[in-house]
Protein backbone atom coordinates (compact mmCIF):
# COMPACT_ATOMS: atom_id res chain seq x y z
CA UNK A 1 0.00 0.00 0.00
CA UNK A 2 0.80 3.62 -0.32
CA UNK A 3 0.38 5.41 2.76
CA UNK A 4 2.00 8.69 3.78
CA UNK A 5 1.98 9.44 7.31
CA UNK A 6 0.24 12.78 8.41
CA UNK A 7 -0.21 12.28 11.91
CA UNK A 8 1.25 15.02 13.93
CA UNK A 9 3.14 17.10 10.80
CA UNK A 10 3.26 20.83 11.39
CA UNK A 11 2.52 23.26 8.66
CA UNK A 12 5.22 23.00 5.55
CA UNK A 13 6.51 21.29 2.73
CA UNK A 14 8.06 17.75 2.95
CA UNK A 15 9.41 15.68 1.12
CA UNK A 16 8.02 12.09 -0.14
CA UNK A 17 9.27 8.82 -1.68
CA UNK A 18 7.16 5.56 -1.26
CA UNK A 19 7.35 2.65 -3.18
CA UNK A 20 5.32 -0.81 -3.02
CA UNK A 21 5.16 -3.74 -5.05
CA UNK A 22 2.41 -4.07 -8.08
CA UNK A 23 0.73 -7.14 -6.11
CA UNK A 24 -0.18 -4.52 -3.24
CA UNK A 25 -2.04 -2.27 -5.17
CA UNK A 26 -5.96 -3.79 -5.09
CA UNK A 27 -7.42 -4.87 -8.68
CA UNK A 28 -4.23 -3.55 -10.84
CA UNK A 29 -4.20 -5.31 -14.13
CA UNK A 30 -1.80 -8.05 -15.14
CA UNK A 31 0.25 -6.03 -17.02
CA UNK A 32 1.55 -3.24 -14.25
CA UNK A 33 5.04 -5.40 -12.77
CA UNK A 34 7.90 -5.05 -10.82
CA UNK A 35 7.90 -1.81 -8.02
CA UNK A 36 5.58 0.96 -8.17
CA UNK A 37 7.94 4.57 -6.89
CA UNK A 38 5.77 8.11 -6.07
CA UNK A 39 8.52 10.66 -5.45
CA UNK A 40 6.63 14.58 -4.40
CA UNK A 41 6.08 17.19 -1.69
CA UNK A 42 3.31 16.89 0.78
CA UNK A 43 2.63 20.52 1.57
CA UNK A 44 0.14 21.07 4.50
CA UNK A 45 -1.31 24.64 5.21
CA UNK A 46 -4.01 23.92 8.11
CA UNK A 47 -5.89 21.07 7.33
CA UNK A 48 -5.19 21.01 3.49
CA UNK A 49 -2.91 19.00 2.75
CA UNK A 50 -1.41 18.86 -0.97
CA UNK A 51 0.66 16.11 -2.44
CA UNK A 52 2.29 16.39 -5.46
CA UNK A 53 4.70 14.53 -7.72
CA UNK A 54 5.37 11.83 -9.56
CA UNK A 55 4.97 7.90 -9.93
CA UNK A 56 7.23 5.69 -12.31
CA UNK A 57 6.43 1.99 -13.03
CA UNK A 58 6.74 -0.59 -15.38
CA UNK A 59 4.12 -1.84 -18.01
CA UNK A 60 4.20 -5.34 -19.73
CA UNK A 61 2.53 -4.31 -23.32
CA UNK A 62 1.92 -5.11 -26.77
CA UNK A 63 3.13 -3.75 -29.97
CA UNK A 64 0.10 -2.41 -31.69
CA UNK A 65 2.04 -2.25 -35.50
CA UNK A 66 4.25 -5.71 -34.48
CA UNK A 67 1.84 -7.54 -31.88
CA UNK A 68 5.32 -7.97 -30.01
CA UNK A 69 5.17 -8.29 -26.63
CA UNK A 70 7.76 -5.56 -24.84
CA UNK A 71 8.13 -4.14 -21.58
CA UNK A 72 8.19 -0.15 -20.95
CA UNK A 73 8.82 2.19 -17.67
CA UNK A 74 6.26 4.66 -17.74
CA UNK A 75 5.86 8.21 -15.46
CA UNK A 76 2.83 9.86 -14.52
CA UNK A 77 2.43 13.44 -13.21
CA UNK A 78 -0.18 13.37 -10.09
CA UNK A 79 -1.47 16.25 -7.76
CA UNK A 80 -4.16 15.30 -5.09
CA UNK A 81 -5.65 17.76 -2.46
CA UNK A 82 -6.73 16.18 1.01
CA UNK A 83 -9.23 18.71 3.01
CA UNK A 84 -8.80 16.97 6.97
CA UNK A 85 -12.76 17.56 7.87
CA UNK A 86 -14.57 15.49 10.40
CA UNK A 87 -17.86 16.67 9.91
CA UNK A 88 -18.05 16.83 6.05
CA UNK A 89 -16.66 13.08 6.50
CA UNK A 90 -19.29 12.00 8.69
CA UNK A 91 -21.60 13.30 6.26
CA UNK A 92 -20.21 11.68 3.26
CA UNK A 93 -19.57 8.49 5.21
CA UNK A 94 -22.84 7.26 4.53
CA UNK A 95 -22.72 7.69 1.02
CA UNK A 96 -19.09 6.62 0.25
CA UNK A 97 -18.40 9.73 -1.89
CA UNK A 98 -15.44 11.94 -0.60
CA UNK A 99 -14.38 13.09 -3.05
CA UNK A 100 -15.67 16.94 -3.43
CA UNK A 101 -17.05 18.74 -6.99
CA UNK A 102 -14.05 20.48 -7.31
CA UNK A 103 -11.88 17.45 -6.74
CA UNK A 104 -10.14 17.44 -2.73
CA UNK A 105 -10.60 14.33 -0.87
CA UNK A 106 -12.59 14.63 2.33
CA UNK A 107 -10.59 13.02 5.45
CA UNK A 108 -10.98 12.56 9.09
CA UNK A 109 -9.44 15.12 10.82
CA UNK A 110 -7.76 11.97 13.03
CA UNK A 111 -6.37 9.87 10.26
CA UNK A 112 -3.03 8.82 10.77
CA UNK A 113 -2.16 8.30 6.82
CA UNK A 114 -2.87 9.41 3.52
CA UNK A 115 -3.72 6.04 1.52
CA UNK A 116 -3.04 7.33 -2.36
CA UNK A 117 -3.00 3.63 -3.40
CA UNK A 118 -6.58 4.09 -4.94
CA UNK A 119 -5.09 7.01 -6.25
CA UNK A 120 -2.48 5.60 -7.66
CA UNK A 121 -3.69 2.98 -9.44
CA UNK A 122 -6.09 5.38 -11.26
CA UNK A 123 -3.31 7.15 -12.57
CA UNK A 124 -1.60 4.38 -13.36
CA UNK A 125 -4.58 3.29 -15.76
CA UNK A 126 -4.90 6.45 -17.26
CA UNK A 127 -1.37 6.35 -18.26
CA UNK A 128 -0.96 3.69 -20.09
CA UNK A 129 -0.53 4.67 -23.84
CA UNK A 130 -3.46 4.53 -26.12
CA UNK A 131 -0.99 3.59 -29.08
CA UNK A 132 0.86 1.15 -27.62
CA UNK A 133 3.88 1.30 -29.83
CA UNK A 134 7.25 -0.67 -29.28
CA UNK A 135 10.12 1.63 -28.84
CA UNK A 136 12.08 -0.46 -31.91
CA UNK A 137 8.92 1.05 -34.24
CA UNK A 138 8.55 4.21 -32.81
CA UNK A 139 10.99 6.76 -35.09
CA UNK A 140 10.11 4.83 -38.28
CA UNK A 141 8.20 6.19 -40.99
CA UNK A 142 5.20 4.29 -42.45
CA UNK A 143 7.38 3.66 -45.78
CA UNK A 144 10.06 2.23 -43.64
CA UNK A 145 7.40 0.13 -41.96
CA UNK A 146 5.40 -0.52 -44.86
CA UNK A 147 7.52 -1.12 -47.76
CA UNK A 148 4.88 -3.09 -50.11
CA UNK A 149 2.59 -0.15 -49.49
CA UNK A 150 4.40 2.89 -49.99
CA UNK A 151 4.07 5.59 -52.79
CA UNK A 152 7.79 4.91 -53.68
CA UNK A 153 7.12 2.06 -55.37
CA UNK A 154 4.98 3.78 -58.15
CA UNK A 155 7.19 6.45 -58.43
CA UNK A 156 8.46 4.70 -61.73
CA UNK A 157 4.97 5.30 -63.61
CA UNK A 158 4.07 8.47 -65.16
CA UNK A 159 1.20 9.86 -63.20
CA UNK A 160 0.14 11.36 -66.53
CA UNK A 161 -0.08 7.82 -67.75
CA UNK A 162 -2.82 7.40 -65.24
CA UNK A 163 -5.17 10.05 -66.65
CA UNK A 164 -4.53 10.17 -70.39
CA UNK A 165 -7.59 7.66 -70.42
CA UNK A 166 -9.97 10.61 -69.19
CA UNK A 167 -7.93 13.23 -71.33
CA UNK A 168 -9.45 11.63 -74.15
CA UNK A 169 -13.29 11.45 -73.51
CA UNK A 170 -14.97 14.36 -75.42
CA UNK A 171 -17.48 16.54 -73.61
CA UNK A 172 -20.26 17.38 -75.23
CA UNK A 173 -19.27 21.38 -75.51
Amino acid sequence: MLQARIHGIKDGKFEINLSCATNEIKDLPEEFFGQISVEGILAKVGKRYTLTGKVRFNAHLVCDISLEEYDEEIFANFEFVFIANTEMYLMREEKDIYETESGEIIIHEDDQYLDISELIRQELLLNIPLKKISPKYRDLSFEELYPQFSSDKNKGQDIENVWSELKKLQLGN
